[in-house]
């Protein structure tokens, strides 16, 4: 009986051990799992932070060559619907734009002069309202609307896309008439070279920058990497004045190498220091959730919310009946940070973002919020101000900060900031306007010789 008994209880404690080991094995493996999903989510996160900053580069570039539209326009003006010099002045203008492939004019909508002209010869003369009804094309244009068409086969042939400006003249008793057009051509991927999408296949991405035709409403790939896209890859949206375009890209290293799952496997298996594996593997869980978090609405150089967060906070400011009275959104663009990179190295200029912010920081309230969009740019939401008669002293002392000298690594740094505003009801009441009005804002700061603020315009 003694015997029995004894056999009972090695018996109990086997099965006992037995089932411990599997319910262990079980929840090592769940564990596992877990990490290996949230270590692929933070690697999806870092893509989509990434993805948005090529994004809004690539969105800048267009932009700024749009522009050269506005400036072609404004040469029609003053000759009043003449250039004769506009073969010098075009050649002259084309370098400002990096983007740029050809700038034209269009009287009444036929592309009389283009430069640089030989290599354009197929366009000359064109009409852009062949086959369409030219009167009723002519009354559904609006001015100040322009217009981005692409991607799409260019008539002198490559892939690429068109800005189309209608120029409005006034007549003696006050009414408008349909002038023409002025035009810039990109030649695409060539025109947004200098945003390096290739860097991203060199940091172990792959990526594909795709449009939708608008004749065709078929995709067009832009640029895309040699290597395709992983099924884990993040799409940004790229506005472009109704242009549907996406930035697509993947980490090519997002799979669980089959080595690591072997070890992890092995260590539930052999459960060395089983609880503390366990607690350790938990803090893991938590400290990658952290990261998730801090990925997903923070910058990693400065630790300042990023646009996910700016966007966010604004829109929880101006829900805010009690806090809505006065708001300012302020869009920022460091002078000369460009250079400091070229000539002292981006590390130097990873360290004056840093300094800039803290500086940005010390100028702003608690009520107040700063965050950094990409590169050199930050956006300021002064909230519960008194008064707007307070957002010019609070712009100059901005301004006056930053332009302060700094000192890095015995480097003597000169910057400035051009800063423009935008105001809460006066120029709109959605997020995402306010930060196109402030952002147009600065580069009207920009023209008027940096280190400046400029305030946007009632109209605007």
């Amino acid at each position: 009986m003694v015997f029995i008994g004894k056999y009972a209880k090695v018996l109990s404690k086997r099965n006992i051990s037995i089932s411990v080991f599997a319910l262990c094995c079980i929840f090592g493996v769940l564990i596992c799992s877990k990490i290996n999903h949230a270590e692929t989510e933070a690697k999806i996160a870092h893509a989509n932070q990434i993805a948005n900053t090529y994004a809004s580069s690539i969105e800048k570039t267009i932009r700024h060559s749009l522009s050269s539209t506005n400036t072609l326009a404004v040469m029609v003006h003053q000759n009043k619907g003449t250039v004769p010099n506009y073969s010098k002045l075009a050649q002259y203008m084309l370098p400002m734009y990096d983007g740029a492939y050809a700038l034209s004019i269009a009287p009444d909508g036929i592309m009389r002069q283009i430069e640089p002209a030989w290599q354009n010869k197929l366009v000359a003369n064109h009409d852009l309202f062949e086959g369409k009804d030219r009167e009723k094309e002519i009354q559904n244009i609006k001015k100040g609307d322009l217009q981005f068409l692409g991607p799409f086969k260019l008539i002198q042939g490559p892939l690429g896309a068109v800005g189309m400006l209608p120029v409005f003249f006034a007549k003696e008793d006050g009414t408008r008439y349909f002038w023409g057009y002025t035009l810039v051509s990109l030649q695409l991927p060539n025109a947004f070279e200098g945003v390096k999408l290739n860097n991203l296949v060199k940091n172990g991405y792959a990526y594909e920058l795709s449009g939708i035709n608008p004749f065709t409403k078929q995709k067009e790939v832009i640029d895309a990497s040699k290597q395709a896209l992983t099924e884990n890859f993040v799409s940004i949206p790229i506005q472009l004045y109704g242009a549907d375009w996406s930035l697509k890209i993947s980490s090519l290293n997002i799979a669980t190498s089959p080595l690591k799952l072997a070890l992890e496997f092995l260590l539930v298996v052999f459960g060395a220091g089983l609880v503390a594996w366990l607690t350790y593997s938990v803090l893991t869980m938590s400290e990658q959730r952290e990261q998730l978090k801090t990925i997903a609405m923070f910058d990693p150089l400065t630790n300042l919310p990023n646009r996910r967060l700016l966007n966010i906070k604004l829109e929880n400011f101006i829900r805010d009946k009690e806090a809505s009275d006065h708001i300012v959104v302020c869009y920022l663009d460091l002078d000369g940070f460009k250079y400091v990179n070229d000539a002292f190295g981006h590390e130097i200029g990873d360290e004056l973002l840093k300094v800039v912010s803290k500086k940005l920081e010390g100028t702003i309230k608690n009520n107040d919020f700063i965050s950094r969009i990409g590169g050199d740019e930050f956006v300021i939401v002064l909230n519960q101000l008194e008064s707007l008669g307070q957002v010019e002293d609070i712009l100059k002392r901005i301004v006056d900060v930053v332009s302060e000298q700094i000192v890095i690594s015995d480097i003597t740094l000169n910057i400035s900031v051009s800063l423009g505003a935008a105001i809460y009801k006066m120029h709109g009441d959605e997020p995402e306007h306010l930060l196109r009005i402030a952002d147009q804002a600065m580069y009207q700061a920009k023209k008027s010789g940096k280190n400046r603020y400029y305030i946007a315009q009632e109209n605007a």
